[in-house]
This record gives C-alpha cells, structure tokens and sequence, in this order.
C-alpha cells in the first residue's frame, strides 16, 4: 500500500516510469529539477524484504528534500492517505519560528472558525447560513494539529481525506467526505486572494448567482478576522496530499485589502441572496442538453415574481427535460418547485421536488 502511494504521489508531480522490473520501479524526475540525465528513483515493489523498511526511508527522505516537506508531512501524506496544511506566517516577530502567545490563541482561533465554517458551507451549500450542522464537529474532530516548523512561524494541521462527514440525502444528494471540505477551504482562499484581493469585482445578482459556489458570507468574515486579528501581512497557505500540492501565496495584506474584502461581504449582504423551498412560474427561454437521457438537461425560464422579472435556471432529470421540450413547443409555462439559491431576479434551483406544465 505504501509503495504504491509513493508511485501515485511522484506520477501525480509529473514523474514518469522509465522502467518496471520484478523488483524495482524506476522513475525519471520532472525536468525542472535539473537532474543528471542519468537519474532514477527506484521503488521496490515489494515492502517485506529484509532491507525494504531501510530503503523506503531513504526514498522518503528524498522525496522530502524534493518538495521541502519533512517526514512526518510525508508520513501523514502517505502512510495515512491524509492532507497536510501548511499555514506559514513570515514578519519580524515570527522569523526565529516562534510567535507570542497572545497573537498563537488567536491565530488557532480563528483557524478553527474557518474549518468550522469551511465544513459547515459545504454541508449547506449556503451563502448566507451561519449555523453550524452537527457533522461539522466530526470533521473537526478529525484534524489534528502537527509539530510546528522554523524558517519563519509555521503550523501544521492533518486534515482527514477520505472519512465520511455526512451521509446520503434525498433528492440526489451525494455523501459528504472530508476532501470535499479541504478542497472548497482551498478554493475559497485562493478566491479571497485572486478575485478579491487582486481583483477589482462588481457584485451583481448575476454574478452572486454564478459564484455562490465560492461565497460564504460567514466564513469571509472569520478570514478577515483571522487575517486581521492575528495581524498577519505575509501567508502562505499550502496543502498536500498524494493527488497533489498546492500553495496559495498572500503577500503585503493591507488595510486596502481587508476593506476590499469587507466592502465584499457588505455588496454580497445587500442583494437579499436567499437559499430556500421555491416555486417559480415561467415561460421557457432556452434549453440546453449534451445527453437529452441524461440528468443534466438545462431548462432557462422567466416569469415574474412580486411583481419583479425573474430569470430561474434549473437542470432536469430524462422525463421532465422531455416535457419541458414539448412545452416549449406549445409555448405554455412551466412550474418547479424546489430548493433554490435566489436574489430579487435571478434563481438556480439545486434541488427540484416537483415539476408539471401549466395547464
């Protein structure tokens, strides 16, 4: 199992498989390492020979000084198939590796408010939700808090990847995982970095609509208030699994940039985005489908509600995106009942519990 996770791990960083013996697989490093032509790393294949448990950590510590992880990264990566999140903080206060113990409580802090509210977002798939589901605890129960490193101040946290958060709901709804909740944390960050940071972004109804999957007014406010509270300037988020490594660099955080994202929240705040049971009337705009069989067979209708012109956008199953075709042929309305994310004039219906077409 191990051996075949180090195979995975390198082949996922671009490494290639240059030979395959009875007892060894040989590996060509990527080209950015500048290594002699001549270079492999060999893999035994088998883990219970004599001399396998001292060869396998020698490849550990290679791969270690490779990607400048230490063993016990790679050991949370590998042995247990988990995620490794690196939060490196660099100033003046922290360069020795060390930082006071007033500034490290809020730090930890505010880092258990974003898994808390990472993992309560994905759950709810809510931009405005500020409740914290019950499964929430399990995943944070689940994370664990590694060594620190020097080279500036940096905490270690296992996130789990493979445990199973929530269980299957009706109306489709896959199981929660943990990876999923890793993997939105990384998102969002990345998000707040690019986009709003960076970015210059005008918050229309639209545009809420388009990117709910990456807004949560609760959790944006926690990353201000990590980034603020914790007077952080300089941090480098990174996270490490076997699929990959992925590093989100935030650089001279400003005031300018706290307010920017601030300024954020309070847009997002003032279009009345909602997240709830919704029946919507409407007259059908366009219909799009690569797999008319499929379950992805998207309907565009429009119609008014409280006497305001809405656009609702919703994906149907085989059967109702074959009546929705013919009412679009007979040019009668349609009306879908459902959970919906929705603003004064846009909708997206994510889940659908009833369908029929006006008689």
């Amino acid at each position: 199992m191990l051996i075949e996770r180090i195979i995975s791990f390198l082949i996922n960083r671009t490494w290639q498989i240059s030979n395959e013996t009875e007892t060894f697989v040989e590996l060509l490093p990527p080209q950015a390492f500048n290594l002699p032509t001549e270079f492999r790393l060999h893999i035994p294949r088998q883990e219970d020979r004599i001399d396998s448990e001292r060869f396998l950590n020698n490849i550990l510590e290679i791969i270690a000084d490779f990607y400048e992880l230490t063993i016990d990264d790679l050991n949370v990566v590998l042995k247990n198939d988990n995620t490794v999140l690196k939060i490196r903080v660099y100033d003046e206060q922290t360069k020795q590796g060390r930082m006071p113990l007033t500034r490290f409580e809020e730090f930890v802090e505010k880092i258990r408010f974003i898994l808390s509210d990472t993992a309560s977002f994905v759950i709810d798939r809510s931009v405005t939700s500020t409740r914290v589901p019950e499964e929430v605890s399990r995943y944070l129960n689940l994370c664990n808090f590694m060594q620190t490193e020097k080279g500036s101040f940096v905490a270690k946290i296992q996130l789990p990847s493979h445990e199973l958060i929530k269980d299957r709901e009706l109306f489709d709804r896959n199981e929660i995982y943990s990876e999923e909740i890793n993997q939105k944390l990384s998102e969002v960050l990345s998000y707040v970095n690019q986009n709003i940071f960076e970015g210059d972004i005008q918050v229309t109804e639209e545009y809420l609509i388009e990117n709910e999957t990456k807004i949560n007014i609760k959790l944006f406010k926690n990353i201000e208030s990590f980034f603020d509270k914790a007077n952080l300037k300089d941090i480098d988020f990174s996270f490490h699994n076997i699929a990959n490594s992925n590093t989100i660099v935030n650089k001279n955080i400003t005031k300018t940039k706290l307010y920017k994202l601030n300024h954020f929240i309070e847009q997002i705040e003032s279009h009345s985005y909602e997240v709830g049971e919704f029946s919507f009337k409407g007259k059908i705009i366009t219909l799009r489908s690569k797999d008319p069989d499929g379950l992805k067979n998207n309907v565009t209708f429009t119609g008014l509600n409280e006497n305001l012109q809405m656009v609702a956008i919703a994906n149907l199953d085989s059967e109702d995106y074959k009546d929705a075709i013919e009412a679009h042929k007979l040019k009668r309305n349609i009306i879908i009942t459902g959970l919906a994310k929705r603003t004064k004039t846009r909708a997206r219906f994510i889940e659908i519990t009833g369908f029929k077409i006006e008689d």
